[in-house]
């Protein structure tokens, strides 16, 4: 029976394949997505603005208005409703079961659209093979649009950087040499069939340009060794959506929160369809440069390890990078690479996150986004220090599957701050404080003010916890660090926590920024409600304002205007009067400050010591002796005892074994002598003539079926005794193709 990938029938079963939408995947045209019919009224409203009114339009725009509120309202009081104790991961509606680096095998899935730069698999759209069985052919969608760039690509989580694969895709360096091919195609909307797998596969044709559509097509070479476990997961680093930058009216790639909330609500195929006049462009504005906003952060100090000139390119210390896109750092050294200078602020521009971490430097933030790396004119060391990161840079995955609000509220929570519709427009505010520009006393309040001092047990808490999902681990969900205040505990009598998560952050210090301004938020206890005069009609949710009243000590206090809307009240006459209803919560400025030392520091140390699954290590102290045997016609015949230490690896150890071949020095072809456990050191093989000269070699395996390179001791003369010298065995730059092979020459693999 021959070996090979068995299994694997051609399927071509993804809904990617079956899609009828704006892009030409069929002959339908686009789904149509509209406004929901609260926000239609609302901009039809005033959507010529506000002037005089009657009484009977402002009580008809209550009921629209008081609509629109309530949008907002219920965006800001998600962000601090109480969920449950334990952290749930199936509250990001970007994130299920199967995760988001995994790549999966079913006929219908959700599509999937990124923003910023994250680590993404998708669904297997096409499987097939070739070469009686010895070729595998793959295509993983990773998205249904067009992204920025594809980068580094993982293969059972091994990273394969973009200048380890030849201009054809085929990896040169590494386990996988040889083995795989990588073909990265972006998802161009005029984007041709890849030319290789139509020349290869009988059944993908150059009709077959999944135009719309970002994938990865990969050919891997059936290699037992190398592929232990069956079909390797693919994943990849990618840069996602390009988006409308208002501030320069220019489309690109950004890790800008704010910028992608903008373009969720004005995207029609999977967003709520805003048109782009309703977007309030000036607030948008000034979130995008509070996002971009350095903050700074405690010192974190890399090793250079070496420098590649050819590519601007800087190895760093470690198995896994410590910076991210955008990092501000500075470099100190006296013998640092000419190109760059000590103590100048420059930008990360991450190139390879595992196995040998690299990156770029740019001169300014916009040049890291871009990619436009400062030239490096030689070798040379030092350290790289961060001394600061954006305020709300991110990125993440919004799956169709999902309600678009709570899509949108992930988004939001990465920015601590709120999307609201209001006045006709959507105003996008990132988590900054806004000193007020409105001020109201008591001659403004036309009623009954009601004052609530605390807020609830129920819905107090002091801790806030939560999962982000970082590339400090490998792109997965992981627990952020907790924000806590000593003060508040002590107040409250005990621990109180609450769950935030946070789809879209990528930072732990930007986590815990977010974490830090929702906690503060919710210790602003106070909170009112009165009847305003029509001279708080400009006020908007989540504007601020003074408030000044003699009666409970407030001077120029200031509130959040947390609801609005539109009521009457009967006037001393019995005529009905129009009054603004007001509710608003006390703010500070404190709530969003932030300075570097409160962070607490993420452990950048892997988090296991286990040995990596899919590297065994050669036996050592492999030793042959040779113990004579007679037959009873008086022959001797020789047994070996085969000995050697035990294995380092807890997986061959518990769980694992050893195989021991053996051949004359004459012979081709290893026969088995036998297998045992991989707790056992020794092993008989039997009935060997005396006076032969052997080939013999021992395997480890660990309790995946991964195999170790064999110690192996040649010409071994059968009456003697033999200890391998194992050194020159130990270097991992061996690869499967170099091991000798079993039995027949490696491109027949007949098992």
């Amino acid at each position: 029976m021959r070996d090979g990938w068995f299994g694997v029938a051609p399927i071509c079963s993804s809904d990617y394949l079956q899609y009828k939408g704006p892009y030409p995947y069929g002959n339908h045209g686009p789904r149509e997505l509209h406004q929901p019919p609260v926000v239609a009224a609302v901009a039809i409203a005033f959507a010529g603005g506000m002037g005089p009114a009657t009484l009977g339009q402002l009580l008809v725009a209550k009921l629209l208005v008081g609509a629109a509120t309530s949008i907002a309202l219920g965006v800001l009081s998600s962000a601090l409703a109480p969920k449950p104790e334990t952290p749930d991961l199936s509250s990001f509606s970007s994130i299920k079961s199967s995760g988001l680096t995994r790549q999966i095998r079913q006929a219908v899935t959700e599509r999937r659209v990124v923003y910023g730069e994250t680590r993404v698999s998708g669904p297997i759209m096409f499987i097939s093979t070739t070469g009686d069985n010895k070729y595998l052919h793959m295509i993983i969608a990773l998205g249904d649009h067009e992204f920025e760039d594809i980068g580094e690509v993982f293969a059972n989580d091994l990273s394969i950087a973009p200048d380890q694969m030849d201009v054809d895709g085929l990896v040169t360096s590494g386990r996988y040499s040889g083995l795989i091919r990588i073909k990265k195609h972006l998802g161009d909307v005029d984007q041709f069939a890849d030319g290789d797998l139509v020349s290869e596969v009988t059944e993908w044709t150059s009709d077959h340009r999944l135009r719309g559509v970002t994938y990865l097509y990969a050919r891997i070479k059936f290699d037992r060794d190398a592929f232990p476990t069956g079909i390797p997961n693919f994943s990849a680093w990618v840069k996602g959506k390009k988006v409308l930058d208002p501030r320069d009216a220019v489309e690109r790639w950004t890790p800008c929160i704010p910028l992608f909330c903008r373009d969720y609500l004005t995207w029609e195929r999977y967003g709520l369809d805003a048109k782009e006049e309703r977007i309030d462009d000036v607030a948008l504005m000034a979130s995008a440069n509070t996002s971009d906003e350095m903050v700074n952060v405690s010192d974190l100090s890399v090793n250079i390890i070496d420098v590649d000139e050819s590519g601007d390119l800087i190895e760093l210390d470690g198995e896994i990078i410590q910076f991210q896109t955008g990092d501000m750092v500075n470099l100190v050294g006296t013998s640092l690479p000419e190109g760059l200078s000590e103590l100048t602020d420059y930008y990360i521009i991450v190139y390879q996150r595992r196995e040998t971490p690299r990156i770029r430097l740019a001169d300014t933030l916009a040049d890291a986004i871009g990619g436009t790396a400062v030239d490096i004119t030689s070798d040379g060391t030092g350290s790289i220090i961060k001394k600061a990161e954006p305020r709300y840079h991110g990125g993440g995955v919004v799956k169709s599957s999902a309600e678009r609000g709570a899509n949108l509220d992930e988004m939001t929570n990465g920015m601590a701050g709120y999307v609201i519709y209001s006045g006709g427009a959507w105003r996008i505010l990132a988590g900054e404080y806004q000193t007020p520009t409105i001020s109201f006393d008591e001659n403004d309040v036309i009623g009954r003010i009601n004052i609530q001092t605390k807020v609830s047990k129920r819905d107090r808490f002091n801790i806030i916890q939560g999962v982000y999902v970082s590339p400090l681990n490998e792109g997965n969900p992981s627990d952020y660090p907790a924000v806590k205040n000593a003060s508040y505990q002590a107040q409250d009598g005990s621990k109180i926590k609450k769950d935030i998560n946070q789809a879209y952050v990528q930072r732990p210090h930007h986590a815990q920024r977010v974490g830090k301004v929702y906690l503060e938020r919710s210790r602003q206890e106070i909170v009112f409600n009165a009847p305003f005069k029509l001279t708080a009609f400009n006020t908007q949710v989540a504007d601020n304002f003074f408030f000044n009243f003699a009666k409970y000590g407030w001077e120029n206090k200031i509130f959040e205007v947390i609801d609005w809307d539109i009521a009457s009240i009967a006037g001393g006459d019995g005529v009905e009067v129009p009054v603004i209803n007001i509710t608003a919560r006390e703010n500070a400025p404190e709530v969003y400050d932030w300075n570097s030392g409160e962070e607490t520091r993420v452990d950048p140390a892997p988090n296991t010591n286990l040995p990596n699954a899919f590297n065994v290590t050669v036996v050592g102290g492999f030793s042959l002796d040779s113990i004579p045997v007679f037959t009873q016609d008086q022959d001797r015949i020789y047994n070996i005892l085969a000995s050697w230490e035990t294995h380092e690896n807890q997986f061959v150890a518990s769980g694992g074994k050893f195989e021991i071949e053996y051949k004359t020095a004459e012979e081709i072809v290893y026969k088995s002598a036998g297998i045992v456990d991989g707790s056992i050191s020794e092993m008989r093989i039997t009935a060997l003539q005396p006076d032969t000269l052997y080939d013999i070699r021992i395997y480890a395996f660990n309790n995946l079926g991964v195999r170790s390179q064999p110690s192996l001791i040649e010409g071994f003369l059968v009456g003697t005794t033999v200890t391998t010298d194992t050194e020159d065995w130990e270097s991992e730059d061996l690869l499967p193709e170099d091991w000798e092979n079993d039995t027949l020459p490696s491109e027949d693999w007949e098992a």
